[in-house]
């Protein structure tokens, strides 16, 4: 069961769990996605839940549904979530930066050290 945060909506987190195996290739561009009752008993939550993850994730061009079929990830999308998300974080985590602050000189030479010992 995946472990959800407080300050944010479980169908976002569901959401976001989504599209990063989108982006890792666990589910792939054109791949039906599993039923609501299915990722209802995967998460734990109602099927009111992962009908707003669904939602989401049709407002966001991530998936399309067909009435009475399914809900399909839209060819194509994967690169545009890499793209997407990887930059969403180093937003998030320059902001970190900036809000403890944190000079961006030492920022950058700290992020340079961790790639270069990894």
């Amino acid at each position: 069961m995946m472990e959800f945060q407080d300050n944010i909506p479980i169908y976002v987190q569901i959401a976001n769990d989504i599209k990063e195996q989108i982006i890792s290739g666990v589910l792939e561009d054109g791949e039906k996605l599993k039923s609501v009752r299915e990722y209802s008993v995967l998460y734990e939550v109602t099927t009111l839940t992962i009908q707003r993850t669904i939602q989401l994730l049709e407002t966001e061009s991530v998936v399309y549904t067909k009435k009475g079929v399914g809900s399909y990830i839209v060819e194509g999308v994967q690169k545009v979530l890499e793209t997407k998300m990887v930059n969403m974080q180093v937003q998030e985590f320059i902001r970190r930066m900036k809000n403890m602050g944190v000079p961006k000189v030492d920022t950058l030479n700290m992020v340079q050290e961790a790639l270069t010992n990894e």
